[in-house]
């Protein structure tokens, strides 16, 4: 009973998230939602949901515009499969990483920003909250559904590293393309 009471709150907590009631600040700014996907895996199905926040001024901006720009926005990734753990994530990752370097978005900090991960053990149900702000570059914020306790794992420093990490979505090699334009709004 308890267990299924926890993965409720956790449900409730990811609609929250992804939907229009639940509002994000960040950098000093208000953040909109800008659009909502699902990243789907072969045999897998749904893996993780990613919502998109985005100053107002970049709620109408296409991908490009919102990969380079250096204004608050973040990714909040909401875990739907119990297949994931973090072994997966780290891969799919840095592939991910890879793929906007060959679009253009390279950097050096990717294992720094994967260091931030170490301790992290993933389930159905967790959150976890890619924010990015100029002075402060990308934190890595996670809520486990099990306890609801957030924890920040840690910044790295650097426009490049939002580029690229933002590009793994919106970069003209996403991971997924149907993902990439849910989370535009398209």
């Amino acid at each position: 009973m308890r267990k299924s009471v926890v993965v409720v709150i956790a449900l409730l907590v990811a609609v929250c998230m992804m939907s229009d009631v639940f509002s994000l600040s960040l950098g000093g700014k208000d953040l909109v939602k800008k659009g909502t996907g699902k990243r789907t895996k072969g045999i897998l199905g749904t893996v993780y949901y990613a919502t998109l926040w985005v100053p107002e001024s970049l709620k109408t901006a296409d991908a490009k515009a919102i990969v380079e720009a250096d204004e608050p926005m973040a990714v909040v990734l909401v875990i739907d499969s119990v297949l994931l753990n973090k072994e997966r994530f780290l891969e799919a990752t840095k592939e991910g990483f890879a793929q906007a370097a060959s679009s253009g978005y390279a950097t050096a900090k990717q294992d720094a920003f994967l260091k931030l991960f170490d301790a992290v053990e993933f389930k159905k149900g967790d959150v976890i909250q890619l924010g990015y702000a100029p002075k402060t570059g990308i934190t890595a914020v996670f809520t486990a559904s099990a306890t609801k306790k957030t924890t920040t794992l840690g910044s790295v420093a650097g426009l490049d590293l939002k580029k690229a990490l933002f590009a793994i979505w919106l970069g003209p090699k996403p991971v997924q393309e149907s993902l990439k334009k849910a989370m535009l709004g398209m």
